[in-house]
């Protein structure tokens, strides 16, 4: 990868090894054994790309992995069967969850990803129905044709996009919720949530220098308003700082944010504690 990661493929290293510093960790609250398989000898080019927003990263990373966990099991009991891995990266879910083997999951990523994951994970059996497409997911005619063969194939499916929506445009976002919406049995829709409070922080080139050529372009106004003008219900929302708490993990919040909400209140606290985090949507 070098010093700067050059494609938004490679993030997916990126997010691999810090699952797989969470699994050492004899407090973790995940484990994950195939993440370190799956970065391999470019962990120490992760490790290069030390910048001060690796250390959030590092910290999102562990809490969208807990809140997208319980997202899953959640939609399981509420008998979804089915879920469509957009951008899956290093994904290792259908392998480290117990999904069982009536789950069907299907994985889309740049060829190149899958055929890492294919090669690197040949020996290992996932515990439920998995499928594997290479595909360049903004190529828009292909994801439409992908997306119509999976609704005829299968009844309830929810799609999953994890660090995807930030490296798109604004209008990639529209035009993939609008293909999504196309199809009734697509019911849910995981992805992330950041308040347009964090922006700024995410524009900062040197902050996010790591990111140099594959910035975030996805700054709507209103995150959330985006995707209800455009027939989502928001089914559940979980934010990262919450979760960390919930656990008993510190934030990277500067300590002068605890102090302050010590003096002000948690009401005053409330929407610096909610600045990123996941949603679930579900179609109307």
């Amino acid at each position: 990868m070098g010093e700067f990661i050059e494609h938004v493929s490679d993030t997916s290293f990126w997010v691999a090894h810090y699952r797989a510093l969470e699994s050492e960790r004899t407090d973790a609250l995940f484990k994950d054994a195939y993440a370190k398989i799956l970065v391999g000898d470019q962990a120490q080019n992760v490790n290069n790309l030390q910048s001060e927003a690796t250390k959030w990263t590092q910290w999102t990373v562990v809490m969208r992995t807990l809140i997208i966990d319980q997202m899953i099991l959640d939609l399981i009991e509420g008998g979804t069967t089915t879920f469509l891995n957009l951008g899956a990266g290093l994904d290792a879910r259908p392998y480290r969850m117990n999904l069982k083997s009536h789950i069907q999951w299907i994985e889309v990523d740049f060829p190149k990803v899958i055929e890492h994951k294919q090669k690197l994970l040949k020996d290992h059996t996932p515990n439920c129905q998995l499928e594997r497409m290479g595909l360049d997911l903004s190529q828009r005619d292909s994801r439409k044709s992908l997306f119509k063969d999976l609704s005829k194939k299968y009844s309830k499916v929810a799609i999953l996009t994890e660090g995807v929506l930030p490296y798109l445009t604004q209008e990639q976002v529209s035009e993939l919720s609008e293909d999504i919406s196309q199809h009734p049995t697509f019911k849910y829709w995981i992805c992330e949530y950041i308040s347009p409070k964090s922006y700024r922080y995410l524009k900062d080139k040197k902050r996010m220098r790591a990111l140099k050529n594959t910035p975030f372009q996805f700054y709507p106004e209103d995150w959330m308003g985006f995707f209800e003008t455009r027939g989502w219900n928001l089914k559940k929302s979980e934010f990262y700082t919450e979760v960390s708490e919930k656990f008993h993990r510190p934030t990277p919040m500067p300590r002068f944010f605890k102090v302050l909400e010590r003096i002000m209140g948690k009401k005053w606290a409330q929407p610096f504690k909610q600045m990123s985090g996941y949603l679930l949507w579900e179609k109307y």
